[in-house]
């Protein structure tokens, strides 16, 4: 136990601690759930990731494909964990805020955004939101590559805390304050008047993310806002010229939130909110505990 924590990193403990959070929300949903041991089949290999990930830096392997598992692993851990979550999330909270939601963003404007916005459709214009609203998936990948390729290991190593704190924040939210967004809310499909289907893209990219999100409880906080805005935060820290080219796409995305029917206003505020929290105290803790105490993440 000692040789795990000395070659832990920061990350590596974050995961653990972040899979023991779940497997309590597993457990704390055992009782609703039709769902006995199968969340176990993702949770307990996922926690070999992370024993896999330090059995690596423990034995200095940092060449061939332990590099590049090294490189992947937190896309991997994130990806895998969220995969469990729409066995668990459901049975854990049987309360949905989609209503309170609706309502707090109608309070504030006096319409229902995404009922609102529906004025602005065009076939081409869905096609580039939805477009838009994907390419949030791999937009971190940017500034944590040019950081790796500049040798830049502690500031990426911040980087993807900072980014992997922003994520389980939301995650959290999504256990606390179940909501499936405007497109599965009743009250507001019943006042849509026109199809987002776009001219040929909008179609097969909402089908791709029908199938990569099984969980269709995540709009509180909205994520897409919240690492859209972390994302834009660093490459402000670290990049200026990247920082501008992307902004004017990271605003696409929070229009595509609204336009493409996932989010409510209240989301996109809240996951902004928790990103700024995110980047603020996330760097400020990783100066004072992290930086020259652990073995950084990645290695050269």
């Amino acid at each position: 136990m000692k040789s795990w924590i000395k070659y832990a990193g920061i990350l590596d403990r974050l995961n653990m601690v972040f899979l023991g959070l779940i497997f309590l929300f597993y457990l704390f949903s055992l009782h609703h759930s039709p769902f006995s041991y199968q969340p176990l089949l993702i949770l307990i290999p996922t926690g070999l990731v992370v024993w896999l990930s330090v059995f690596l830096k423990k034995t200095n392997r940092y060449k061939g494909l332990a590099k590049y598992f090294l490189l992947a692993y937190p896309l991997i851990y994130l990806f895998v964990i969220f995969e469990s979550f729409y066995m668990i999330l459901p049975y854990f909270n049987l309360h949905r805020y989609d209503e309170a939601l609706a309502n707090i963003d109608f309070a504030m404007f006096g319409v229902h955004p995404t009922v609102w916005i529906e004025q602005w459709n065009r076939a081409w214009l869905t096609d580039l939101f939805y477009s838009l609203y994907i390419f949030y998936f791999p937009m971190p990948l940017f500034i944590l590559t040019w950081l790796y390729r500049k040798k830049r290991f502690i500031d990426l190593d911040k980087s993807v805390w900072v980014l992997m704190l922003t994520y389980y924040g939301a995650y959290i939210g999504y256990f606390l304050f179940p909501a499936a967004g405007p497109r599965f809310y009743e009250p507001l499909i019943q006042l849509q008047k026109t199809n987002l289907n776009g001219v040929f893209l909008a179609i097969p990219i909402r089908t791709i993310i029908n199938f990569m999100e099984p969980n269709k409880l995540d709009a509180f906080p909205s994520l897409h806002a919240g690492i859209s805005f972390t994302t834009l935060l660093l490459m402000g820290k670290f990049n200026k010229r990247m920082f501008w080219v992307f902004v004017p796409i990271i605003t696409g995305i929070m229009i595509a939130l609204v336009y493409c029917r996932y989010h409510y206003i209240i989301d996109i505020i809240a996951g902004i909110s928790w990103s700024i929290l995110s980047f603020y105290f996330g760097q400020k803790f990783y100066d004072k505990f992290v930086s020259g105490k652990l073995i950084p993440f990645y290695q050269n």
